[in-house]
């Protein structure tokens, strides 16, 4: 590959960023990284009608989430100012060069303002016809026409029995007929450039040496390099990944889940665990390594490896990678992670540590960051009525005949520890010596205590539950279902 390796993401701000496109944005930020060159952020946003600048921030916002950051584009604290060699990175901006384009392609006869109605442009079958029946219009004919004031699209004018072909990075040799492009249009009648017309004139202007992208756009490819070479260009080097298509191979939609990213964002997926999954759907590293770092990907990643055949969008991996990430997160880093998932007040609560603490006793439990408040809430707050899980409450406590005494019993010998922290080390002594004089395991002894501490028979490990709580939350809690039971 000589000289500098330039790629771009270039999406249109119509929607957010969907797990396709931010696998695509992954795969030219690694594929620069890896081999020094320059990762482009490019807006195109031609579709006045649809482009937002809320979609537009959604997608920045997405791309910064998951660590993707370009060298060159849209400046991201000043939406419309961009960051860059070649400004602006915003395609509406850059209608004067698309216009000067557009001249050099009249000039040299590449293209023609086409008068042809819906109906001259389809054949006797019904089917719509390559090439316009104005292809030939002299330009005399044209300037006329325009003068009288008629309003018509502008066409490139497509050779004939031409062979258009390109080694594609993934999919090796790709040919088509010019005869299956056509007269394709530039500009519709209003003026409006088209995408064919000015992705090619962007891509010249901010030198891409390199196009990869997902294979829906494979049918463009063939335009765009006819493209090039009537401007006189050498057309970048071109590389097609296959779609993500959920497990039932179906491409991916609404109906198989979340298809945005930011939707993950506010499940709790970190965003090195989505990126660590997005990057190994339709690609592999060469060797047997599922969990990589950023860096480990940037120096690995190779466009050649990506596979022809689709990639399925597999939940439980994701599922797999936050699970794995989450647990290696340390206490500190995972109280930061929480923050925005869990209320506020809790790390206030008893302090920091004291949050930190207790997050820590579910990092082995938790797949996604949003699932920390159900689940640590109790050391947070007494448990009422409503939190209760009946069933629990039922089989553990009313419906048990030996639960208030294994709740007494030890709460007494509890108490006699004094009026400091509790210890494991002082705490076990006890409940074994209830269990050996009592004949009850240690199962029965202890489900009752965590349904009396928590409301139900699930939390982490007993020593764990009641050192934490501390004494003072321990009898406030268990005494009430002595005078109850």
């Amino acid at each position: 590959m000589a000289g500098t390796l330039r790629v771009r993401f270039a999406p249109s701000p119509t929607g957010y960023l969907h797990t396709g496109g931010a696998r695509t944005a992954l795969f030219n930020y690694l594929w620069a990284k890896g081999q020094g060159g320059v990762f482009v952020l490019r807006v195109e946003d031609t579709d006045e009608e649809r482009s937002t600048e809320e979609s537009m921030r959604a997608i920045l916002d997405g791309l910064q989430w998951l660590g993707i950051m370009w060298d060159e584009g849209p400046d991201p604290a000043q939406f419309g100012e961009s960051i860059g060699p070649f400004p602006p990175y915003y395609q509406s901006m850059r209608r004067p060069l698309h216009q000067a384009y557009m001249k050099k392609l009249w000039d040299a006869g590449h293209v023609f303002y086409c008068p042809a109605t819906a109906e001259e442009m389809t054949g006797p079958d019904g089917k719509k016809l390559t090439f316009s029946p104005y292809r030939d219009i002299t330009r005399e004919e044209q300037e006329r026409r325009l003068a009288a004031g008629e309003v018509m699209p502008v066409r490139f004018r497509c050779p004939r029995d031409v062979e258009v072909s390109w080694e594609d990075a993934v999919r090796g040799k790709v040919t088509f007929s010019s005869n299956e492009v056509g007269d394709f249009v530039l500009f519709k009648g209003n003026g409006q450039p088209l995408y064919n017309f000015v992705v090619v004139c962007d891509d010249i202007d901010m030198q891409i040496t390199n196009v990869l992208r997902g294979e829906d756009h494979i049918s463009n490819t063939p335009k765009q390099i006819l493209l090039h070479e009537a401007l006189g260009q050498t057309p970048p080097e071109f590389g097609h990944v296959p779609l993500i298509v959920g497990m039932d191979r179906q491409r991916l939609s609404k109906r198989h889940g979340a298809t945005a990213v930011d939707a993950y964002e506010e499940q709790g997926v970190l965003p090195e665990a989505m990126v660590n999954f997005l990057a190994l759907i339709g690609w592999a590293p060469g060797d047997d390594r599922e969990k990589m770092t950023l860096e480990e990907m940037k120096q690995a990643f190779d466009p050649h490896r990506c596979t022809k055949a689709a990639g399925a969008f597999n939940p439980d991996k994701l599922k797999f990678f936050n699970e794995l990430y989450i647990r290696e997160l340390s206490a500190d880093a995972l109280a930061e992670r929480l923050r925005p998932f869990v209320p506020a007040e809790w790390f206030s609560f008893r302090g920091e540590d004291y949050a930190k603490h207790v997050f820590t006793l579910f990092q082995e439990k938790i797949a996604y960051l949003t699932e920390m408040e159900a689940n640590a809430w109790y050391f947070f707050r007494d448990p009422v009525e409503a939190d209760n899980n009946v069933k629990s409450v039922a089989k553990f406590l009313t419906g048990n005949e030996s639960a208030k005494q294994l709740l007494s019993e030890i709460l007494t010998g509890m108490q006699a520890l004094g009026d400091g922290e509790w210890t494991e080390e002082q705490l076990a002594p006890i409940v074994d010596g209830f269990v050996e004089s009592s004949g009850l395991g240690r199962g029965k002894v202890m489900q009752p205590w965590r349904v009396a501490l928590t409301g139900d028979a699930i939390s982490p490990g007993f020593y764990d539950l009641v050192v934490t709580l501390g004494r003072d939350t321990v009898l406030r809690r268990v005494q009430p279902w002595i005078e109850r039971l």
